[in-house]
């Protein structure tokens, strides 16, 4: 199978190979031609040896004989032992190199899957609160990152972890107000936005009242979190159900930081500042590995 560039797929994992070790074909040549030269040699020495011992040929040294054939045979044989190490060598970092080819293609498919998740965000719909009495009012992500310039960090796990993040949040709280960052919760243990399995903004506790706090409401919600949930188990694990994931969203749309565990706050809020000063990164945020817990 060929690539789109037009190199066989097999050629291409083969001359990859060979940029990392460039000198193993030349020293299997090179034991190839060793171990002829000493076969031919050996082969002539038994030629001499059996004249020896048949009489033909009085003139030689038997011992001798013996001895250049043990040197010519076993010559073979260590070449061959040799060639035999390094073409296994070969095979593995073929395979190698192999995974490693098929691993950029799978995070090429992933990376697309989450450009189109990021683009899917912004129909969904989302419930803020827009005065202390706690009037609500329903927008949908776009028009919040667009229109009233917000950020947003996701928050999805048990109740348990969505709990803990809500109260580690909430010592943030003039932070979030001062650098426009929204928390979206979302328990997945009831499929829903409310960390409570129900009751308005007034009979939750403090920390779930905040108005950084969001409510997701709609459909498309639940299958954005499994799509997100699943990628963060394939990379890190079962653990990631109960330990839960944040996914950091800039109000220009874009995801610069997934993460699992326990959320670090300040740097959140920090690193979405960045973004918004556009200060430069080392790596895109959708390549960042996912935060330990």
């Amino acid at each position: 199978k060929k690539s789109k560039g037009g190199v066989d797929a097999s050629m291409k994992t083969k001359l990859l190979a060979e940029s990392i070790a460039p000198w193993r074909t030349l020293r299997v040549f090179f034991y190839a031609s060793a171990a002829s030269g000493a076969f031919l040699g050996g082969m002539i020495t038994l030629a001499g040896a059996a004249a020896g011992i048949t009489g033909a040929r009085t003139d030689l040294d038997m011992n001798t004989e013996y001895l250049n054939l043990a040197i010519d045979f076993g010559a073979v044989a260590a070449f061959g032992v040799l060639a035999k190490l390094d073409l296994d060598k070969g095979s593995e970092l073929d395979d190698n190199v192999q995974k490693k080819i098929d691993r950029k293609k799978e995070e090429k498919v992933a990376v697309k899957a989450m450009k189109k998740r990021e683009e899917n965000l912004a129909n969904l719909l989302l419930e803020i609160q827009v005065s202390t009495d706690g009037t609500t009012q329903e927008a949908p992500v776009s028009a919040l990152q667009n229109g009233a310039r917000q950020h947003m960090i996701i928050v999805a796990g048990p109740r348990k972890a969505c709990k803990d993040a809500l109260i580690g949040a909430n010592l943030l709280k003039m932070d979030f107000a001062m650098s426009n960052v929204l928390v979206v919760p979302y328990d997945t243990e009831t499929g829903a936005a409310d960390v409570r399995p129900s009751g308005g903004f007034g009979e939750r506790p403090a920390y779930e009242t905040q108005p950084y706090v969001a409510r997701t409401i709609g459909e498309g919600w639940e299958e954005y979190i499994k799509a997100e949930m699943d990628d963060a188990v394939a990379q890190n694990g079962e653990k990631t159900k109960e330990e839960g994931i944040a996914v950091v969203i800039a109000n220009n749309g874009k995801v610069i930081r997934r993460g699992v565990g326990k959320v670090p706050w300040r740097q959140m809020v920090e690193q979405l500042d960045d973004e918004v000063r556009q200060v430069p990164k080392d790596e895109p945020g959708i390549e960042i590995p996912f935060l330990s817990g």
